[in-house]
């Protein structure tokens, strides 16, 4: 790998949280790097892109990069979990099968008597993270590596709990991922599913933690970043191909929540590409 990719190794984050007597719940949101998810206690609803997962004691979660996702506690309220964080070039060209194999299930059980290990490779990373010493780039890229490996060979058949009273906004999530380039509005998906506009409503909030017209956004804008980055399309061809016929107001939505324009961003893709 070449020198200025492993030192961006080091700009991932590892964190440890734990949370007691309380409800430990996030909004729907992505990030630029990979996330690796470890649940050491309790239990937690993870949703991720268009589907709902139950993740308990022992699970890992692999989240990755500009893929939407947000966790709910739910009636669990003692819980811990490890949070890793790391870059697009951890999976150099030999590492590209772990991430294929990674993707292919993001929610992976391992068996108890691997759990130590894979623990033990947590503690590594952090380790080696807080003491800033020379070579330190090489060393966590090794650790990280290593602990994926361990968990495509680890894992195991899990089965996927969802509550029934669920099922309905995973199928409605999976709806708005195939169709969010449509005209599609909370009351168009409510005859759709046969449901009641108010009803759909809480209970969507309830399951994802955030309101159905701002879900809707934040898949089409998920979408749109996507797209720019890809290049070779310009900002009026984003905006119809994720649900905007009004490329200003496409601009302005896209700008609010990624904090620069379309235009911008897809410059500096150019740039980077040459």
């Amino acid at each position: 790998m070449a020198e200025e990719e492993v030192k961006r190794v080091s700009d991932f984050l590892i964190s440890r949280d734990k949370s007691v007597n309380r409800r430990k719940r996030c909004e729907v949101h992505y990030h630029e790097e990979h996330e690796l998810y470890y649940m050491q206690e309790g239990r937690t609803t993870y949703f991720i892109d268009d589907e709902i997962f139950s993740v308990e004691k022992g699970n890992f979660v692999f989240v990755a990069r500009g893929v939407l996702h947000r966790t709910d506690s739910g009636e669990c309220r003692n819980n811990a979990r490890i949070l890793l964080n790391f870059p697009d070039s951890v999976f150099d060209r030999e590492a590209e099968p772990l991430y294929q194999e990674l993707c292919k299930t993001p929610v992976i059980c391992v068996p108890k008597e691997r759990r130590g290990e894979l623990e033990a490779l947590f503690l590594k990373i952090e380790k080696e993270y807080r003491q800033k010493e020379p070579y330190q780039d090489i060393l966590i890229h090794s650790y990280i590596l290593e602990l994926l490996v361990q968990l495509c060979r680890y894992r195991c058949e899990r089965k996927n709990k969802v509550l029934e009273s669920d099922q309905i906004i995973y199928e409605i999530t999976a709806y708005i991922g195939e169709n969010y380039s449509q005209d599609i509005s909370l009351q168009e998906i409510s005859k759709r599913f046969s449901i009641s506009e108010s009803y759909l409503s809480r209970k969507f909030k309830a399951v994802t933690g955030i309101g159905m017209n701002r879900y809707i956004t934040y898949v089409r804008i998920s979408n749109a970043e996507k797209l720019l980055r890809k290049g070779g399309v310009s900002v009026s061809e984003v905006a119809r191909s994720c649900g905007y016929n009004d490329s200003n107001y496409f601009s302005f939505v896209f700008q609010r929540i990624q904090g620069v324009t379309p235009f911008q961003m897809l410059k500096s893709c150019r740039q980077s590409y040459g």
